[in-house]
């Protein structure tokens, strides 16, 4: 069996080589993801959260190279969500794991190894469907005051969120993320997500306070954001 080995880094944070198997289609990654604990988190969340983001920087990686591989399409207003339904399924190894403190706090590492191929993203396709039915029988009610899940699923949390922004219930989107902060307090993601619905309700202001709350919580996106977005309908939105 022929394979690669490539070395990559990624958002400064992780790390990463992986190995094709030519004859499969398969990527094995390995990369890395970390989480700083704020105020109201437990060691469980800040750990759910660094594989997370390993998980997700798995998938980017591995995604690239099978989309060339393959020329499948993953829609950039479905990417986000995908991205979430895949690793919250997606099976790891996990080969380090780190508490180092941080200040008053701790930041969590993870390091993990899996073997990523065209059929998770297919999965993730099929899961996401079965959700959007899922939703259209929710309530209004439910939808106003949604029920948040007390398993510790990060992916399926966030990826519900992209779903409302994906439908353009901008609304919707921040109910929800205001409901998802109450369990994952100091996780950018859910400020940038936020964002880009109060963008959308014309909330200019709001959108700069959840780009620079997503900034400080190291999503490193908002930061690109917030330096890239100088004004929007007369708002200055130089930090």
């Amino acid at each position: 069996m022929r394979t690669f080995i490539i070395a990559v880094l990624l958002l400064g944070l992780s790390n990463i080589t992986f190995a094709e198997n030519q004859a499969e289609n398969i990527v094995e990654v390995e990369a890395k993801g970390s989480y700083l604990m704020g105020n109201g988190d437990s060691k469980l969340v800040a750990r759910q959260l660094a594989i997370f983001e390993a998980k997700k920087n798995a998938l980017e990686l591995a995604w690239r190279y099978i989309s060339n591989k393959t020329h499948i399409t993953l829609y950039e207003t479905k990417k986000d969500e995908l991205y979430g339904l895949a690793a919250s399924d997606l099976h790891i190894k996990i080969l380090k794991e780190n508490w180092e403190p941080f200040g008053k706090t701790l930041r969590c590492f993870i390091e993990i190894r899996a073997k990523i191929q065209t059929s998770d993203f297919f999965k993730a396709e099929m899961l996401s469907q079965k959700l959007r039915e899922k939703d259209k029988k929710e309530s209004l009610f439910k939808e106003m005051e949604p029920a948040i899940s007390k398993e510790i699923d990060p992916g399926k949390d966030i990826a519900k969120a992209y779903r409302f922004l994906r439908k353009r219930e901008w609304r919707m989107a921040v109910i929800y993320l205001d409901h998802l902060e109450k369990k994952y307090p100091n996780w950018g993601n859910i400020y940038m997500a936020k964002a880009i619905a109060l963008y959308a309700l014309n909330a200019q202001s709001e959108m700069k306070k959840a780009l620079e709350m997503a900034c400080d919580l190291g999503n490193h996106q908002a930061c690109d954001d917030l330096k890239n977005l100088k004004m929007g309908h007369n708002l200055d939105l130089t930090p």
